[in-house]
């Protein structure tokens, strides 16, 4: 009988061999287990890089963050059911629409209309955004986000990190009046991916597209703006009032307060408090040009004017069409690309005014430039609308999307930096067309006498912090179905007095954030650019679009 110890194993031959060592054996193990982690790590971070890579992995994070939002609760809304409701004033909402003659009259920013959407489950499942392969470029040297991708329905920064926005059908109630198959869909790139945490998200309903024709106060489309990104809820509106009060073509606002119904998901969920801003498109054109047969454009792209050859197809998404062109409309856009891009400083100077509408583009740019806007033209490549006017063949520009406005943006220097901004050099890093204008010295002269007009005339602290005053009352029961901390930051943005030498850290968009305050800015804004007026200042330029304060 052989007998083995427990260091002894059975040879085949029959002779017994001692057992490794124990620390060799564990040696073993750990080289295994190690090697296997090693392994599993380098397939993870393949898959990881692949899908990165690809345009994958943008869209299923924010589609992760999608499901995992709905029925959870974003810190500036309230938790639902809400079950403090009972007992809380709820708004008095506009319910007279039915009696509104006109646009003119529907965009008064004098109450708050009532606007109740509701959609089967399929419905809703069909306005889900629809994940479609990303071209990020979020570590671009120069700070330029991608603006295109050839996956996405539309340009922007919302398809270029890989997210599409589908319409669906709805019924709505809208100010007293019933509607049947709507369409409607989510709205805007930033403000949407802003509130991929929560449910309040923006939206466009579309009363004509399913019923041609079909509007209410002669409205056809109705756009709601979140207000998540901006505590005061009077951005926009104080915005839009102040281009126009400066002889800027630019929309009319008013306010609505929305609830939502899906079925199996939500009864009468309240969204709250939206900011309903008038579209542009042909019922805007044929009031303010007499004509819907015009070049109306939304362009989205850095290189705004860039000569990208003859055919059209090459500008086609670049600069979105919002109505039907002529073959000599397309002919135009071209036409001053090549101007912009190719012609000599002596060409561009004397022909320029041949292509722009000098005064317009100067009023356009002084304004964006005493408000501080760099959400849009001035920097970040969209949210502005171009329109070819039919009766002088020349473009001039339409503000868009202005809740970031009032020196709010946080993504372009401080706010002392925004206050003190340059307005001989109002642009951000480099933009073609601006440079060329600016060094025409007609233009220059021109632009000078604007922004020095408006200013003195409109942009009067005392004046704008008066109408802070008479909005919020009419905001502040808006508010009342979003959450104690949306409230607490919206007084914060337009109390009085300010706060004298705080403000939010750079790129901060925490919901606890400190809120940005209207009458601040009014109030430093003036005095900066007071003093470069009068020679005293220069003002800060912005050099460069990279995410980090100005040095």
């Amino acid at each position: 009988m052989l007998i083995v110890t427990a260091f002894e194993t059975n040879d085949p031959r029959g002779s017994a061999i001692p057992r490794k060592p124990l620390w060799k054996r564990l040696l073993k193990w750990a080289l295994w287990i190690f090697g296997g982690s090693v392994l599993i790590i380098l397939i993870l971070a393949g898959t990881g890089w692949w899908l990165w890579s690809s345009g994958r992995l943008v869209p299923l994070v924010m589609q992760f963050q999608l499901k995992n939002a709905q029925g959870k609760v974003d810190p500036l809304e309230r938790p639902w059911p809400d079950t403090n409701a009972v007992g809380r004033p709820r708004p008095s909402l506009r319910r007279d629409a039915a009696a509104i003659p006109s646009a003119a009259e529907f965009y008064q920013p004098i109450g708050i209309w009532g606007a109740h959407l509701r959609l089967s489950a399929e419905e809703w499942r069909a306005m889900q955004p629809t994940p479609v392969r990303a071209r990020p470029s979020f570590d671009a040297p120069d700070g330029k986000f991608s603006l295109s991708n050839t996956n996405a329905s539309r340009n922007g920064l919302l398809g270029a990190i890989g997210l599409d926005l589908d319409w669906t059908t709805a019924r709505l109630e809208f100010g007293g009046v019933d509607f049947t198959n709507v369409a409607v869909r989510f709205k805007g790139n930033g403000t949407f991916l802003g509130a991929l945490g929560g449910v309040k998200k923006p939206l466009k309903v579309d009363l004509g597209r399913n019923v041609k024709g079909r509007s209410v106060a002669g409205v056809q489309v109705l756009n709601f703006g979140n207000l998540n990104g901006d505590f005061s809820c009077l951005s926009d509106t104080m915005a839009y009032e102040f281009f126009r009060a400066a002889g800027v073509l630019a929309s009319r606002s008013t306010f609505g307060h929305v609830t939502l119904t899906v079925e199996d998901l939500w009864d009468a969920r309240p969204f709250g408090l939206y900011v309903m801003v008038e579209n542009i498109d042909a019922s805007f054109a044929r009031e303010r040009f007499g004509t819907d047969q015009m070049g109306l454009f939304k362009p989205v792209t850095y290189a705004l004017f860039d000569y990208l050859g003859e055919d059209w197809e090459a500008y086609q998404k670049i600069y979105d069409p919002k109505l039907p062109l002529t073959e000599a409309q397309k002919r135009r856009v071209i036409e001053t690309a090549k101007l912009v891009t190719q012609s000599t400083d002596e060409d561009f100077a004397r022909r320029a005014s041949e292509f722009f509408d000098f005064d317009e583009v100067a009023r356009f740019v002084a304004v964006n430039s005493l408000i501080s806007s760099y959400d849009g033209f001035l920097n970040n490549g969209q949210n502005f609308f171009m329109y070819l006017d039919p009766r002088s063949d020349r473009f001039g520009f339409l503000p868009w999307d202005l809740d970031r406005a009032w020196g709010e943006f946080p993504f372009t220097g401080t706010l002392e930096d925004k206050e003190q901004a340059s307005i001989d050099h109002p642009w951000v890093a480099d933009h073609r067309l601006l440079e060329r204008l600016f060094a025409v010295p007609a233009f220059k002269e021109l632009y000078r006498q604007c922004l020095a007009e408006i200013f003195r005339a409109h942009f009067v602290p005392e004046r704008l912090a008066a109408r802070v005053d008479q909005l919020a009352p009419v905001v502040r029961p808006g508010l009342v179905d979003e959450s104690d901390l949306r409230q607490s930051k919206f007084e914060e943005s337009i109390v009085d007095p300010w706060r004298a030498e705080k403000s939010s850290g750079f790129a901060d968009m925490s919901p606890q954030r400190l809120a940005h305050q209207l009458k601040r800015f009014f109030v430093r804004r003036h005095e900066h650019v007071t003093a470069q007026l009068e020679g005293r200042e220069e003002g800060v330029v912005f050099r460069d679009r990279k995410m980090q304060p100005q040095k």
